[in-house]
């Protein structure tokens, strides 16, 4: 069977956006085929989407072996055979992008087992750096280096773009700028359509209003402040004089993202509604959509080509929890007791779920090289492997970016690197830093380390952590 007829069902654009009842208006998303005298870059743009969910996963039933594979040995097997059925409870909503799947089973996160602090402190600073968290007294640890989707805006954003968007529901830091320190998330829907669409939609019949007057002289605003500081830096010197030239350089990045977002091609959608109350459990749900759509919408538009969206806040009522906390009752049991085991079970075949409606939403986008999800490559990860903070294996999907990795496969690597750590030994696979690494060399930056070069062995033995992973293409 050839992929093209595993090809998920293309959804119409228009349809698929106008039945998230988001509150969005008409939105329909640009196609990135060549269009009249609109300049296209050649070729496919590389862009980067990262899905961020929390807790680890239920090992026992994220993982695949059909045939009974071994444990022991590196292996991988096609997806696009495997029936539905044959696919993981929790991986099973994503049967039908199986040939777009890239699915990596056994990757150590080496660098959140070496420090001894608390893991989920440890899987936040260092799943996206590859570097050894850093503690912070009376706060949350932080990194030793920049993320990677840090590291691949450096390499794909051009002036005027958003460098990166951070998108959350509330959740600790993913992301971090190259002296470790953490960005901030955009947790709010309005937020994030106001920094898309600064100007808001346009109707030329309708009279400006305040807010309308305030949007169009931003640009101006910020271009008198930033000659201000232009003027001031030179009666400056020492640490007070970079300030200024840093916040100077700043208003000069903001100027071009005002007049470039001022300018798009993509007609702006209405503003989104406020959804359901917190206390609904639709909350979540309105939210996730809403997030999914304004970020391919960036995304599409080119207005950034590198997202982080940090997905959590689930509750009791939605993985058919009894009373209790998921984190400690739930979460910290998955893999002893039957009811956390099934309550995590539905806890992540829900961002199963989100996961596959992120990779519907950029496969409904035309592009030259297929789709907006061919030309994206969109990676599922998380801060912890399991719920009782274990680093071992950590579940990794890839999708997309079919012009980089050999997608359509389930791929294994055995634990045969037996990691020192404060708190124990733990066997591991690969360290996850030689994956960010491919994934940095694959949107085109031009790296041979992510974070820490080697991680420490039992037996005080050295173990590099640089160069690309194995077995991706």
């Amino acid at each position: 069977m050839t992929a093209s007829h595993l090809r998920a069902p293309r959804l119409r654009r228009r349809s698929f956006l106008g039945g998230l009842g988001l509150g969005l208006g008409a939105l329909c998303l640009p196609s990135l085929l060549p269009r009249g005298a609109r300049a296209e870059p050649p070729g496919p743009v590389k862009r980067l989407l990262m899905l961020m969910t929390e807790h680890g996963t239920v090992y026992q039933n994220w993982r695949m072996r059909p045939g009974n594979l071994p444990e022991d040995t590196d292996w991988e097997t096609p997806l696009g055979a495997l029936g539905e059925s044959e696919f993981s409870e929790i991986l099973r909503p994503l049967h039908g992008f199986r040939d777009r799947l890239l699915v990596l089973d056994g990757v150590g996160m080496a660098t959140g087992h070496m420090t001894g602090i608390n893991e989920h402190e440890e899987g936040h600073a260092t799943c996206l750096t590859g570097t050894l968290a850093q503690p912070v007294d009376g706060g949350v640890a932080l990194a030793a280096g920049p993320s990677i989707d840090q590291i691949v805006a450096g390499a794909v954003a051009e002036p005027g773009q958003i460098a990166s968007l951070q998108v959350s529901h509330g959740s600790w830091a993913y992301s971090y700028d190259p002296s470790g320190k953490a960005l901030p998330w955009i947790t709010d829907p309005w937020q994030l359509y106001s920094k898309l669409f600064p100007n808001g939609p346009v109707d030329p019949n309708e009279p400006p209003d305040d807010l309308k007057t305030i949007r169009n002289r931003q640009s101006s605003v910020v271009a008198l402040v930033r000659e201000q500081y232009h003027a001031l830096a030179p009666k400056m010197s020492g640490e007070d004089k970079l300030k200024v030239e840093q916040h100077r350089d700043l208003l000069h990045s903001l100027g071009q993202q005002l007049e470039n977002l001022a300018n798009i091609v993509c007609e702006a959608p209405a503003e989104p509604d406020g959804g359901p109350p917190w206390e609904d459990p639709q909350f979540y749900f309105h939210r996730a959509q809403v997030f999914t759509t304004l970020t391919t919408l960036a995304l599409s538009c080119d207005l950034t080509r590198v997202a982080v969206l940090a997905f959590s806040g689930l509750r009791n009522e939605h993985v058919s929890a009894p009373p209790g906390d998921l984190h400690n009752d739930y979460a910290h049991q998955a893999s002893s007791d039957p009811t956390a085991m099934q309550v995590m079970t539905n806890y992540h075949k829900i961002h199963a779920e989100d996961f596959k409606n992120i990779l519907a939403a950029l496969d409904a986008v035309p592009s030259e090289n297929g789709t907006l999800l061919d030309d994206t490559l969109v990676v599922w990860g998380n801060e912890l492997c399991t719920g009782e903070h274990s680093m071992n294996q950590w579940p990794i999907v890839m999708a997309g970016a079919t012009n980089h990795f050999k997608t359509g496969r389930y791929v294994r690597w055995a634990q045969k690197n037996i990691i020192k750590g404060t708190w124990g030994d733990e066997p591991q696979g690969p360290p996850h830093n030689r994956l960010l690494v491919s994934i940095a060399r694959a949107m085109g930056a031009d790296v041979d380390q992510v974070g820490e070069t080697s991680v420490t062995l039992k037996g005080d033995t050295q173990l590099p952590t640089t160069g690309e992973l194995d077995r991706l293409t």
